[in-house]
């Protein structure tokens, strides 16, 4: 693995170039919790345990669905949960556990107030760990001064998860920069494995005969989703007598605020009739509702980045996806042309769109390139490797 600004202490680099880990049995203890029962990250978690335990690793599952989003009812819940926690850790005595990170799965309105509580069960309970970073904290001067708190609390928290890890794995190079340069953080190995899809292949026909072409959004309600430049891209392709119709895929849905503000803006083009939501699926119809799209757009203003599970998903299904280029680009796409990147304009957006429509034969060629990338640079097995070769360098837990 490539060395990251202190290479003494924390390293990073492509899952699929790290040294073999040794090939003893080795018993990992899956921990995190959600806030919904739809989580992607949990999805995350549970498929690459199946993974682990492909390869002589035996995985323990210990994961909390919040019921309760009130200050007094998460407390007991919460509290109830890190001592079942502890006890099934003492008596399973893993090797390892690996706690997948979402802040605000462990926040109480952004605040961070029960990360302490899980991490002082895995500390009691005495099993070394390796923190799974999915997210890392709020970013700074964004969302006014709510913003401003979350940023600052999440921050307090990332300390107490990093000096209770003995390592750490992120999904994307900028994340392990980010870390390394963090002076106020204490150093730890690092990996980095981007992520992977939690989708399952599409068992139908991958298009539906008649109706004009669909293009559609997975992770519509991402924070960073620039609607308007969609939005004008559309009206433009419209215009242009081309019958485009935009597919918001999967949660939350039409009854949600992030559907209100789509349908607003829309409506303020003249363009409510031409957007349609599938509302939440299971994976399997989500799935084939994806494949169904002409091709997809990831329109996140940072830009496609490895840490992205939506565009994971859209590359493991074959689909032909055009992004919006931005800070986060991850440069492979690019270089290896898996997504057609272009600049944030509403008519560069509609012109990449009209030709992949009208060129099926090079959509297809995306599409399949797109696939194979994923394969062989973001699969599960590559994460699982990666988790294998990380472990393997830390001291094994005695009895």
């Amino acid at each position: 693995m490539a060395a990251v600004d202190r290479p003494s202490e924390l390293v990073a680099g492509r899952p699929d170039q790290v040294a073999s880990a040794p090939a003893s049995p080795l018993r990992v203890a899956v921990v995190g919790m959600s806030v919904d029962s739809i989580c992607g990250v949990r999805d995350h978690a549970f498929l690459l345990a199946d993974a682990l335990e492909d390869e002589r690793t035996t995985c323990t599952r210990h994961w909390l669905v919040r019921d309760h989003l009130s200050l007094r009812g998460s407390r007991t819940e919460i509290g109830s949960w890190t001592q079942r926690l502890r006890a099934e850790l003492e008596e399973s005595r893993p090797d390892v556990a690996v706690l997948h990170y979402s802040v605000f799965s462990h926040t109480y309105r952004g605040v961070p107030l029960f990360v302490h509580p899980m991490l002082a069960a895995l500390r009691r309970a005495r099993v070394p760990v390796v923190a799974f970073f999915h997210e890392l904290a709020y970013p700074w001067r964004r969302g006014g001064w709510r913003g401003a708190v979350w940023a600052l609390s999440q921050r307090a928290a990332l300390i107490e998860v990093i000096a209770t890890a003995r390592a750490a794995m992120v999904t994307e190079d900028l994340q392990a920069r980010w870390l390394a340069s963090r002076r106020w953080l204490p150093s730890r190995p690092l990996a980095v494995a981007p992520v992977f899809s939690n989708l399952p292949p599409p068992t139908g026909s991958k298009r539906p005969s008649g109706g004009g072409p669909v293009i559609g959004i997975f992770g519509y309600s991402y924070e960073g989703i620039d609607r308007p430049l969609v939005l004008d891209a559309l009206r433009i392709l419209r215009r242009e007598a081309e019958a485009v119709s935009l597919k918001l895929l999967g949660a939350p849905g039409r009854d949600s605020e992030s559907a209100e503000r789509w349908l607003e803006l829309a409506g303020e083009r003249d363009l409510a009739g031409a957007l349609a939501f599938s509302g939440p699926l299971p994976a399997q119809p989500l799935s084939e509702e994806l494949a169904a799209c002409d091709l997809l757009v990831f329109a996140d203003s940072g830009g496609p980045s490895s840490r992205k599970g939506s565009l994971a998903a859209a590359l493991a299904l074959g689909c032909p996806v055009v992004a919006i280029d931005g800070r986060n680009t991850w440069p492979e796409l690019v270089r290896e042309d898996v997504v057609r990147v272009v600049p944030p304009s509403a008519r560069e957006l509609a012109q990449a769109i009209v030709t992949l429509i009208r060129d099926r034969a090079a959509a297809s060629a995306l599409g399949a390139r797109g696939r194979a990338f994923h394969e062989q640079r973001m699969g599960v097995d590559v994460t699982a490797r990666a988790f294998r070769a990380l472990v393997g360098q830390l001291p094994r837990r005695a009895g």
